[in-house]
């Protein structure tokens, strides 16, 4: 198991995810005559939504991820025990024999030995920081695995606590960046455009979104209850425009900043329905909603000082975007796109007004929907 112990090191922290670590773990441990028949990753991660993911390995298909949610009713309320709780109550390795009767109280374990698994292990990986986290190997070879094979396994252990805590830091700070930031700046930070003035030029079509009636709600409201209103504004807005392939760059108050990037003046025009179409989910999914749309350059920079940075966009499309979303209101209208986007979206549109935009010369023309 030296030769596995060295590849865990040396290769094992830049293998993609734990998923291709445990494919490259399964490939070794075969070859070195362990019959493991089942892997399994059990990771807690740093995520608003997930607490973990669970990644499993099979010799007959690809490897599986399940993530687990906070209100997940087969965690939360699960009539049974999970061997991951175990571990982490006693800190130590949990095994059992499958033909044992003890594995009824236990959720994963009987399932298990229904297909056909005789033995299985679960080993703690120790992380620098949190709690331990789990990976279980389990067999169908008759009466288990030996003694040597079980040996060769825990052999494993601190080899396998360095490399799975190396992958899982840095998954844990890409969910955190593309939760706060979005995740190509996300990647872009995590690539090291982390100083000032880091520039990058992106074509894409604009969305902006705006809550009506948010100051009187926020003013008459508790705290608690604008939040909880405002999330709800939210769930109708980011899933229609995460559907549509855009990302959402910005929350700005009450309102949401989101591009479809594209890559060519080809492609510009589909980015451009997408973005259409994602508007009037929107619309359909919430009534108390402005939305303006805008195709042109957005940079991605980092703009700040000292040690405190935001990775923001600018530009003059983003500019000229937030200054036609105000037509919403004024006009009474729920979606609004500049000629730009008219042009290219490939549905019916009517003119709303020209206007000269604050800070811009000339008029600009303003569409709907038709």
């Amino acid at each position: 198991m030296y030769r596995i112990s060295d590849w865990l090191v040396a290769e094992g922290p830049h293998v993609a995810d734990m998923g291709a670590l445990l494919s490259g773990l399964a490939e070794r441990l075969l070859a070195g005559g362990v019959p493991v028949a089942r892997m399994a990753a059990m990771i807690e991660t740093l995520h608003p939504r997930f607490i973990g993911a669970m990644r499993v390995w099979e010799p007959d298909g690809d490897v599986r991820l399940r993530r687990l949610t906070f209100d997940d009713p087969r965690v939360v309320a699960a009539p049974k025990r999970f061997t991951i709780d175990e571990l982490q109550e006693t800190g130590d390795w949990v095994e059992f024999k499958l033909d044992d009767p003890r594995i009824d109280d236990y959720d994963l374990l009987p399932q298990l030995a229904q297909e056909g698994h005789t033995h299985y292990l679960l080993m703690p990986l120790k992380f620098r920081e949190g709690p331990l986290q789990g990976l279980s190997f389990s067999t169908k070879q008759p009466g288990g695995f030996t003694g040597a094979q079980s040996r060769a396994i825990r052999s494993l252990q601190p080899s396998l606590s360095l490399t799975a805590n190396v992958i899982a830091t840095h998954t844990m700070w890409r969910e955190v960046l593309k939760a706060y930031v979005g995740e190509v700046p996300g990647d872009l930070i995590l690539q090291g455009a982390i100083r000032r003035a880091d520039v990058r030029r992106v074509e894409a079509a604009l969305i902006m979104t705006d809550m009506r009636g948010f100051t009187r709600l926020a003013n008459a409201s508790t705290p608690e209850a604008t939040v909880a209103a405002l999330n709800a504004y939210l769930d109708d807005v980011v899933p229609a425009i995460a559907a549509a392939g855009g990302e959402i760059l910005k929350f700005i108050g009450d309102g949401v900043l989101a591009t479809v990037p594209f890559d060519t003046t080809a492609n510009a025009a589909a980015a451009c329905a997408a973005a259409l179409a994602a508007a009037q989910a929107i619309r359909q999914a919430a009534s108390n909603v402005g939305i303006a749309l805008h195709v042109g350059e957005v940079a991605f920079g980092n703009i700040g000082a000292g040690d405190r940075l935001d990775f923001t966009i600018i530009g003059r499309d983003v500019n000229l975007l937030a200054r036609i979303e105000k037509i919403c209101g004024e006009f009474h209208e729920d979606i609004v796109m500049s000629q730009a986007f008219a042009a290219l979206c490939g549905a019916p549109t009517r003119l709303v007004t020209h206007f000269t935009p604050k800070g811009f010369d000339g008029e600009v023309a303003v569409f709907a929907p038709a």
